[in-house]
């Protein structure tokens, strides 16, 4: 934007300005005209013209391009209404230099190149249009928003051109004729009529050659890749992507990689281009952790190698990797990790892609998919919302670890959403709508419900995809619902499941056949097969991979592979395999009972799960025996490999299955078990599942059995108590234990009594110490004592004492944050608890007192804050840790003394934060800042210190030599109760060596 310049002279055409010396025109098109209105009628020279938007700086005639109209209010408003696809009518207001038009749409400007207006041979713009001439159905396929025009085409709509464009696919090698150069310095061609465009970098361009240089208007180019058939109506077209080289080199990478790259370009969307050892890379805008208003072009140039990329797509079809700056961060994947499938969520709109929307969730990438929001037909993304917009209640449906993402979904947390999805069962055969087409697959509506075909459950022909089977729209009839996931909130449903003659090829395979099978799908977490016309899967874990090797890295679409079959699951028509264990059995050891053996995991349910032993049986096992806590089976996966102990069998076949009892053993479970404990999750067996009945009710309680008389029940709730598969909440105390029978006495009528006694015992000014018994899902579970459990999240525990070693087992002092009586559930935190547990004690590998971070200590005054920084870099090179300000060390007891973080001088937190920010900035090198954080602790006491929290560094932090006395930077290692440099150069290679 230019604030003002003064007109120089006016022209037939424009008029000439005078920007603060450089000279700047303005052609007609952009002046505020009326109709028959030229330029002399409303400017004069001398007269001053403000707010003028720069078009171009033409450097090579060294003068700017400017428009009046851009720039008036309102204008950049008519233009946003306006979205790629649009078809508009518009007014044509001049002619183009190049021989197009330029156009007025409903006040916004607008262009139409001379390849964009279906001219006959011949033809010129001018012996077709004429100053005024209304012109209808132009096709928006692009809304410049950096020149603030939009380009226009008649060609694009029509029904000839759509049907040329839509007969071609991704992954087409095409031949073209080249049509003219693009201003970023590639190709148009027409490609059998239909526009094609190929960036420079897509030409396999020598170093300093041009596309000028190698081609000519005319020329014939063969063997061009189509890597995108674009939503603007065009292809993009590349030549190096069509090398078998490429190819290989595509595949050497794998999602998870960290790579370095070189910027080659700025993408259309404000992303950036770059070449990864031979291969191309994108990066959306959104991946590139740019500062409010920074742009791609602020940061990077081209030539520039950017370091540390993630790597969250290897897109084959496209033939390009998917980079990030963003998802590489530590933060990041600690913000990733802070979300689970099922929580509801705002975002702030970051971006859109296809008809879908990219979200920021507190730091983490989010994904709504077109078929996850409530469009109208026709409708996009960007007709409902705008960059910079906040969403609400969006449902998390998947947590991508792989890729580093959420998905979500507006359609799956409406209203009446989960009873529509719970009126659908595994075997319903549905008629649906679809809603999108996947590279792979299908997503679709049924009534209601959001559902996916994967590309092994559609029934296509060789070489043909899901695009050239169906449309946007159409309806889908005769689907089978093979997976109704609760968690997720959607169905998974098949076509070629329910095809004639499936089920006789699914049933003609047997547990423990041995079967050559062709790779249909390779999936994040498995990979899909085609056995003889079934349907089989194979978890990663059973494949053959080495170390960390991704399955693309080992497999390919096609492939034929050799595999066992452990489990035939008929209610969802497929065959589970293993390539691991084609010479092993499932069941290693003899199933008695008390044997420890292996089960997989089939279905998930509400309560428990499914298991397969041996293949073909199935044994539910309910939540009571799969964890200490409720909800057990949400920590597990289909198709994992868990170990259980056979509680009960049946002719050699086992009936009753613990897995808790597999995980914590009969002795440790024992051991949590004495008089006056409360079980809040016991669960009655029933009748069916006991050898003796008696008058009274039996409780599972793990190695043991409690017993409760039927006196002590109400009639009615005994009678649905023991008729039950599961109980979670049916509390009990436990008031007499038989050694020598494994038996016990339990009361029911007094849990509630002695539950509220405990909870009332438990200490809420100085803590409690608690015993960390699991792990699962970001949670932790503490045995608080009495069989009292204590929940906190994983990311509130302090750093582990030992470096590698194992947190279920570990004590950790906690508070008392909240009590839920109804779910008998107590939410503990560990912070200023296990901060006074510290300071208490004397410094060690991951804590150290700092009497003050800058200020006066004793006779000493500390200017420079080095000693902190130092401290903190030991600590990120070793395991991690705490560096307490406002306590110092008694020279006698070695125990700390606190006397509050405000000596340090600071007037206020931000002050702090502010202050170490810079100290650290100055004094370790650049990754330091992400492996820390600042919190502000009230210990139970009173007083308030700091505690800077620091992480394990995943590389080595250094001391910068400004502020070693002139040295070398220099590299520091916490040690028991002191940060030291290694002793000489063979310690320190030997840490890095085994440390980074």
């Amino acid at each position: 934007m230019v604030a003002k310049a003064t007109v120089v002279n006016t022209y037939d055409v424009g008029i000439e300005l005078d920007v603060d010396g450089a000279r700047g025109n303005a052609l007609f098109n952009e002046l505020p005209l009326a109709r028959d209105e030229s330029p002399h009628d409303q400017y004069q020279p001398g007269e001053t013209v403000a707010d003028l938007f720069v078009l171009q700086a033409n450097h090579n005639t060294r003068d700017l391009y400017l428009s009046v109209r851009r720039s008036k209010p309102g204008y950049v408003e008519a233009l946003n209404a306006h979205s790629v696809g649009d078809v508009v009518s518009a007014t044509a207001t001049g002619f183009s230099d190049n021989g197009g038009l330029w156009l007025n749409v409903d006040g916004v400007i607008g262009s139409v190149a001379p390849d964009e207006l279906s001219l006959a041979d011949g033809e010129s713009t001018q012996d077709r249009y004429a100053v005024g001439d209304p012109v209808h159905d132009l096709f928006v396929w692009q809304v410049d928003r950096d020149d603030r025009e939009l380009r226009l085409s008649a060609r694009r709509n029509a029904p000839s051109y759509v049907e040329a464009l839509n007969a071609h696919s991704v992954g087409d090698v095409v031949s073209a004729t080249v049509t003219g150069f693009s201003d970023n310095g590639g190709l148009w061609l027409n490609v059998g009529g239909v526009l094609g465009g190929v960036p420079p970098g897509e030409l396999s361009l020598a170093d300093g050659e041009s596309a000028q240089d190698r081609y000519a208007v005319g020329d014939t180019v063969d063997d061009l890749f189509v890597w995108q058939v674009y939503h603007a109506r065009e292809l993009r077209l590349s030549v190096r992507r069509n090398a078998h080289s490429y190819v290989e080199a595509l595949n050497a990478h794998n999602v998870g990689d960290v790579v370095s790259a070189t910027a080659t370009g700025f993408s259309y969307n404000g992303g950036l281009w770059l070449n990864v050892d031979g291969v191309i890379g994108s990066v959306g805008p959104s991946e590139l952790s740019l500062a409010n208003d920074e742009s791609a072009q602020d940061r990077y140039a081209v030539g520039d190698t950017v370091h540390n990329l993630f790597l969250w797509q290897v897109d084959r079809d496209d033939r390009e990797l998917l980079l990030s700056v963003r998802r590489n961060a530590h933060s990041y994947v600690e913000a990733l990790n802070a979300h689970s499938v099922g929580d509801v969520v705002s975002a702030t709109v970051t971006g859109f892609g296809g008809r879908g929307l990219w979200l920021d969730v507190d730091g983490a990438v989010g994904w709504v998919g077109p078929q996850e929001l409530p469009l109208a037909d026709g409708e996009s993304a960007q007709d409902h919302y705008a960059v910079g917009d906040t969403v609400h209640d969006l449902f998390v449906w998947q947590v991508n670890r792989d890729n580093r993402d959420l998905l979500l979904s507006v359609q799956r947390n409406a209203p009446g959403y989960v009873e529509a999805l719970s009126a659908h069962s595994v075997g319903d055969v549905v008629s649906a709508t679809i809603t999108a087409i996947t590279p792979g697959g299908l997503w679709l509506e049924v009534d209601g419900v959001v559902g996916g075909v994967g590309p092994q459950d559609l029934s296509l022909a060789e070489g043909e995809s899901a695009q050239d089977r169906y449309a946007v729209g159409d309806p889908v009839h005769d689907l089978f619902v093979w997976q109704v996931d609760h968690d997720a909130r959607d169905l998974s449903l098949s076509a070629r499941r329910n095809a004639p003659g499936y089920v006789e090829a699914l049933n003609a395979h047997s547990v423990s056949d041995v079967v050559s099978a062709t790779i249909t799908a390779i999936a994040p977490g498995g990979l899909w097969l085609d056995i003889n016309g079934a349907i089989g899967w194979f978890f990663k874990e059973e494949a053959l991979l080495e170390n960390d090797e991704a399955l693309a890295g080992r497999y390919t679409d096609g492939d034929p592979i050799t595999a066992v079959v452990q489990h035939v699951d008929r209610q969802s028509r497929t065959l589970f395999l293993s390539a691991r264990r084609i010479a092993s059995a499932l069941v290693e050891e003899p199933i008695v009972e008390g044997a420890t053996i292996k089960a997989l995991v089939v279905r998930k349910r509400a309560g428990g799960i499914d298991v397969s032993v041996g293949g073909e049986s199935e044994i539910y096992v309910p939540d009571y025996a799969l964890s200490l806590r409720p909800g057990g089976s949400s920590d597990l996966e289909l198709g994992q490999e868990i170990e259980v102990v056979v509680m009960d069998t049946e002719d050699g076949v086992p009936t009753v299955l613990s897995r808790r009892r597999a995980l914590d053993g009969w002795a440790a479970v024992r051991g949590r078990l004495a008089e006056g404990v409360v079980v809040p999750n016991a669960r009655i067996i029933p009748w069916a599942d006991r050898p003796n009945h008696d008058e009274r009710a039996a409780i599972d309680l793990g190695p043991i059995t409690g017993f409760i008389p039927i006196d002590e029940l109400d009639a009615e709730a005994a009678q649905d108590l023991m008729s039950r598969r599961a109980n979670t909440r049916h509390g009990i105390v436990i008031e007499e234990i038989n050694e020598d029978a494994w038996t016990a006495s339990v009361s029911e009528t007094k849990f509630e009594v002695r539950w509220q006694e405990l909870v009332d015992g438990l200490p809420t000014s100085e803590g409690i110490k608690g015993e960390i018994v699991d792990i699962a899902r970001g949670v932790a579970t503490l045995d608080l004592g009495f069989g009292l459990l204590g929940e906190m999240s994983v990311n509130e525990l302090p750093p582990l004492a030992n470096e590698g070693g194992e947190r279920v087992g570990e004590v950790v002092m906690v508070g008392i944050r909240t009590v839920d009586p109804g779910e008998y559930r107590i939410a503990v935190e560990s912070g200023a608890y296990q901060l006074a547990e510290m300071i208490a004690d004397r410094e060690n590998t991951t804590c150290e007192f700092k009497a003050v971070f800058k200020g006066q200590q004793g006779n000493k005054e500390v200017r420079s804050g080095y000693p902190v920084a130092r401290a903190m870099a030991g600590m990120m090179n070793r395991g991690g840790g705490h560096v307490l300000v406002g306590v110092y060390e008694d020279q006698e007891t070695k125990k700390g003394v606190v006397i509050g973080w405000e000596e340090s001088g600071f007037k206020t937190e931000d002050g702090f934060v502010n202050e170490l920010s810079s100290v650290v900035g100055q004094m370790l090198t650049t990754a330091a800042g992400d492996f820390y954080d600042v919190r502000f602790e009230t210990l139970p006491s009173g007083e308030r210190i700091v505690d800077i929290v620091c992480r394990r560094a995943d590389r080595p932090i250094f001391t910068k030599k400004t502020w070693t006395r002139g040295s070398l930077a220099e590299f520091f290692v916490r040690y028991d109760g002191a940060t030291r440099r290694p002793a000489d150069d063979q310690e320190l290679y030997n840490y890095l060596q085994e440390r980074f």
